[in-house]
């Protein structure tokens, strides 16, 4: 788990940059003082639950309360699912009532495109101690959809993009990229603090770290953003787009400096995780919740031991299978800055086996 004082000053740096072109904002992260109060808050029952139960509860869950999607892009995690499951809207308010009880207090929306999920948003608004990541491809992010942002408070969209235009439309589609500009031009007209996420490939590693391009993002508006390593699953190894090891020594380094410039702010995943903080998968630091209910260790992990519509969270972040994951693999030694779980994916499948976890791919 990282510690709470590195992870508190990281979010101080964030908002700082944020801060800046976000006065009159009724965005959680534009008031700190009420945002400091929710991480507190939020912490204090984590760490309590956690001694309860005896136990870790992550800081993150990450929920894909969809799998339907606008779009069909190369390479997404997704396409091991059937796109016809969704979470109802109850499932997804006693989710997020039920892990912010036990101190989660920052969820990540995914999906599919979680904007096509009805009433959303308006629910989302309904939880004062906790802070929502929208990752949305931004195709279906208007003026409406940024006054309802607005309105909801404690909602961070997180527009996706692949680079520059031509990168974009060719793992996304035609004229997405123009899309998505459009999408970032409502936000910063609604003066709702938004950032951007990009999935690192061979093929964009090195537009995605170049200062152009983050100069190019800075302008248009954000103000942090994610860049996510390509993960293969077994049902979309997509050839081409995995990382080298030359391209992980170049994303490292030039990740590291953007990080530092913060123009816009630059987190990556898992390079930063994996080197300072190890694996956050299982529990130690986040989970996932995909559209069927199961719940996983993260994304790009698609074995689960239990469903969410059939046990209790705590139970589940007690199972024997996330117990071996959190014991076997969160704290191996990772010299190339990659995922753990994919990297002994076969120790993985031997831990699910033995454990009885299933395989949560249905496509």
């Amino acid at each position: 788990m990282i510690p709470i004082a590195r992870f508190l000053l990281n979010t101080a740096r964030a908002l700082r940059l944020t801060a800046p072109g976000m006065a009159g904002s009724s965005c959680l992260v534009a008031h700190p003082v009420r945002l400091a109060q929710v991480i507190l808050s939020g912490e204090r029952r984590r760490k309590a639950n956690e001694r309860r139960l005896g136990v870790p509860v992550p800081r993150f869950c990450i929920l894909s309360v969809t799998w339907r999607c606008n779009l069909d892009c190369v390479g997404c995690y997704t396409r091991g699912y059937s796109r016809d499951s969704e979470l109802s809207s109850r499932t997804v308010e006693r989710v997020i009532r039920e892990a912010n009880e036990l101190g989660t207090f920052f969820f990540v929306i995914v999906g599919g495109e979680p904007l096509m999920t009805p009433g959303l948003l308006e629910l989302l608004g309904e939880f004062d101690q906790a802070l929502f990541f929208l990752f949305t491809n931004g195709t279906l992010l208007g003026e409406a959809e940024a006054r309802r942002i607005r309105a909801a408070r404690n909602i961070l969209p997180i527009v996706s993009l692949e680079g520059q235009a031509a990168l974009t439309d060719a793992r996304r589609g035609q004229g997405v990229a123009q899309k998505v500009a459009e999408a970032m031009h409502s936000l910063k007209r609604a003066r709702v603090p938004f950032g951007f996420s990009a999935m690192v490939t061979h093929q964009n590693v090195r537009q995605v770290t170049s200062r152009e391009w983050f100069d190019e993002l800075w302008q248009a508006g954000s103000r942090f953003g994610f860049l996510i390593d390509y993960v293969p699953v077994p049902t979309d190894g997509t050839p081409g787009l995995t990382l080298t090891d030359a391209d992980r020594a170049l994303r490292a380094e030039a990740a590291e400096k953007r990080f530092n410039e913060a123009r816009p702010m630059a987190l990556s995943f898992p390079f930063h995780e994996y080197t300072t903080g190890e694996c956050q998968a299982a529990g130690r630091g986040m989970i996932h919740i995909n559209a069927d209910g199961h719940v996983e260790p993260c994304p790009f992990c698609h074995y689960a031991a239990d469903c969410i519509h059939d046990k209790p969270l705590p139970e589940i972040l007690a199972s024997p299978f996330f117990a071996e994951l959190r014991g076997q693999i969160s704290r191996l030694p990772n010299p190339l800055s990659e995922c753990l779980l994919f990297a002994h994916r076969e120790r993985v499948r031997h831990i699910a086996q033995k454990t009885g976890a299933y395989s949560t791919e249905r496509a």
